[in-house]
């Protein structure tokens, strides 16, 4: 017993004199490169200060300038006058397009980017449109999920298809809202078909049945069982 004892006071004194080097050691650290640490220090309380200062002083009183900018455009735009919601009247109005421009690292500016690209894609201009929504970026699952179908879409329209069907699937997946996931997942489904991947497109649409049982007059129901008939599956 003695000799255990002696065995954990001699492990227990190793312990301790190896608590006692690090913290030496990490004293002599500290020590010799003060002046590099405090540096350090003062320039991660500068840049938060600086990154505080550029929010408050110059990001949000361009938000502001710009949601002031974006009434008439926005106004034009509702009254389905697209062309002249995007591109403004020089002196009157700024359009949707320089306020995106303009400033597009605000949050008017980005939503001023979603609507810019609806003008473009209304106008058919599907590459701005696409160009832009790529840029656009959300954390509303009902504006995500437009955001993705509206690519989808702009791709159908310019004849690549194939690149299209992902984003009606993420534009399904990105919402909860039952008429858009049925929308959605119905494009998804009616594309695969369109290039022959029946597989994948009875997934989409058993999605429907299973999750939105006789949805839209039950067409996803009429849809799997023809495409169960096709790939002979139960």
């Amino acid at each position: 017993m003695a000799k255990n004892n002696n065995k954990e006071e001699f492990a227990t004194e190793q312990f301790v004199q190896k608590l006692d080097k690090t913290a030496f050691d990490v004293e002599t650290f500290v020590e010799e490169n003060a002046k590099i640490i405090v540096g350090v220090l003062v320039a991660l309380v500068v840049a938060a200060l600086g990154y505080f200062a550029y929010t408050k002083f110059v990001v949000e009183p361009k938000s502001e300038e710009a949601l002031t900018n974006m009434v008439q455009a926005e106004r034009l735009f509702d009254q389905d006058s697209v062309a002249q919601a995007l591109k403004g009247s020089a002196g009157a109005y700024q359009g949707l397009q320089q306020i995106v421009d303009e400033y597009g690292n605000t949050e008017a500016g980005n939503l001023a980017r979603f609507k810019a690209a609806s003008s473009y894609y209304k106008l058919g201009d599907y590459a701005s449109a696409v160009k832009l929504l790529e840029e656009f970026d959300t954390d509303d699952e009902v504006m995500l999920a437009q955001k993705y179908g509206m690519l989808g879409n702009a791709l159908t329209q310019s004849n690549k298809v194939e690149e299209a069907l992902p984003y009606f699937v993420k534009a399904a997946e990105a919402t909860e809202v039952e008429t858009l996931e049925v929308t959605y997942y119905t494009k998804a489904g009616e594309i695969a078909m369109s290039v022959g991947k029946n597989e994948e497109a009875l997934k989409y649409f058993q999605i429907i049945v299973d999750k939105y049982p006789g949805a839209n007059n039950g067409n996803a129901e009429k849809f799997a069982e023809r495409l169960k008939y096709t790939l002979g599956v139960n």
